[in-house]
């Protein structure tokens, strides 16, 4: 079983889920947040809707992109894996550095002031360096 490294990773504690300055993210968590593939692309779609999405359409959108590397599973699987990802794990982060707003109740997802901050870094991401 292999063990993905964001599920293993704690969110710092001190952040709440008010929204949270981008100078108080540190590189470290900066990178952390810009490291994942998934991550990015969410904030991509997110910049480029402009509007809120809904966790379907955004999970339907994520299985499409990533069907070209599903070569053993069905895109019913695929589509519940990258749900129970983003709800598990990746949009309570980005909620947490206040890029992203995730409504639970109505399944939605929208931009949040630190998104902004994010778009000239997300296409620029150098996953050879360390953070």
């Amino acid at each position: 079983m292999t063990i993905h490294p964001d599920r293993t990773t704690a969110v710092p504690e001190q952040l709440s889920s008010e929204n949270v300055c981008l100078r108080a993210i540190s590189r470290v968590e900066f990178g952390r947040v810009l490291a994942n593939d998934r991550r990015r692309e969410v904030l991509r779609y997110l910049l480029a809707a402009d509007e809120p999405i809904t966790i379907q359409r955004l999970v339907g959108w994520l299985a499409d992109t990533e069907n070209e590397n599903a070569v053993l599973t069905t895109i019913h699987e695929l589509r519940q894996r990258v749900h129970v990802a983003l709800c598990r794990t990746h949009l309570p982060l980005l909620e947490r550095y206040g890029i992203v707003q995730y409504d639970r109740e109505r399944g939605l997802v929208s931009p949040a002031a630190n998104l902004s901050e994010f778009e000239a870094a997300i296409d620029g991401v150098d996953l050879e360096r360390p953070w």
